[in-house]
């Protein structure tokens, strides 16, 4: 359940409940100077530490479930996201290798589970990278103008994530030009929703974290 949950966030990274939102999309124009000072800042960027708060909501609950953590990133390849509460996991990512830590045990993912990794983290870090921001072989993407941010609907394209997802919607603040909030809307109808607080970029990160 908790490799299951952390899959479905991980679609971020760098890769929302609900929140006000205006109709009318960017033109193709507005749209490719939004999405050149996203790149722009994304590739700036050498390393990211954040708090985060997710919040799941579903049919199947009665209340929404909230869960802690921290994420600390790394170019061009490594990452550490971490639960710290309810529960603690985390996924350490360095170059190829893969870990988990569950409780304060650590396993190496290989095998058929390593690709599937593989493949989400190649996600994640090329649009961490700013070489993948907005993969349009992947997904559909609408950009809007929001009062403090640019909102980005993510439609997949592919059939294996049209399983996983209807749409993934990601907010970027306008002064930062980063990520600030993601929401994944699952094809089930059930809603995760991340916002990213306390965000420090290019700070050291000591080599222990990726260990």
């Amino acid at each position: 359940m908790r490799q299951k949950f952390f899959l479905i966030l991980l679609f971020a990274l760098f890769s929302t409940g609900v929140w006000a939102q205006s109709e009318k999309p960017l033109s193709e124009s507005e749209s490719q100077k939004v999405v050149s000072k996203l790149t722009e800042a994304a590739a700036a960027m050498q390393t990211l530490q954040c708090r985060f708060v997710q919040e799941k909501t579903s049919s199947m609950l009665a209340e929404p479930t909230i869960a802690e953590g921290t994420m600390h990133y790394a170019a061009p390849d490594r990452m550490r996201w971490e639960y710290t509460k309810p529960y603690a996991f985390a996924l350490v990512v360095n170059g190829e290798r893969i870990v988990k830590v569950t409780d304060g045990k650590a396993e190496v993912v290989d095998g058929n589970s390593n690709r599937m990794y593989q493949g989400i983290v190649g996600i994640i870090m090329g649009s961490a990278s700013g070489k993948k921001l907005f993969d349009t072989s992947v997904f559909d993407v609408v950009l809007y103008d929001e009062d403090a941010c640019w909102r980005a609907e993510m439609t997949p394209k592919r059939r294996d994530m049209k399983r996983m997802f209807s749409q993934l919607v990601f907010r970027f603040d306008k002064k930062t030009n980063g990520i600030s909030r993601v929401e994944f809307k699952e094809a089930s109808g059930d809603v995760t929703s991340i916002r990213f607080e306390d965000i420090k970029l290019n700070e050291a990160i000591g080599e222990d974290c990726f260990q």
